[in-house]
């Protein structure tokens, strides 16, 4: 998919062939990691992605009785998105 999008960008005439005609199904996952985030920042794609209904995630806390642990903090990673967008596949 990431070639044919380059080359449709860059003006070749582009037919992306898969299994099934589309991504209705549940086994892919809905998770966009902060790098995959940055990859759409720098195609120029990210903005557009955004706009789309998806939740974010920047901490990561499990409950041990009545301690609380935070067990992932995004804020400190140098991305321009500092979380994890959860968006059903057929959506992304």
């Amino acid at each position: 998919m990431m070639l044919g999008f380059l080359l449709a960008r860059a003006g070749v005439e582009v037919i992306v062939l898969g299994k099934h005609k589309d991504f209705l199904r549940d086994f892919r996952g809905d998770t966009i990691h902060p790098s995959t985030l940055e990859l759409m920042h720098e195609l120029g794609l990210l903005e557009e992605f955004l706009r789309q209904p998806h939740q974010e995630v920047r901490q990561i806390h499990v409950h041990f009785g009545a301690e609380k642990a935070t067990i992932a903090d995004f804020s400190h990673l140098p991305t321009h998105c500092k979380f994890i967008a959860f968006m059903p596949q057929w959506d992304f």
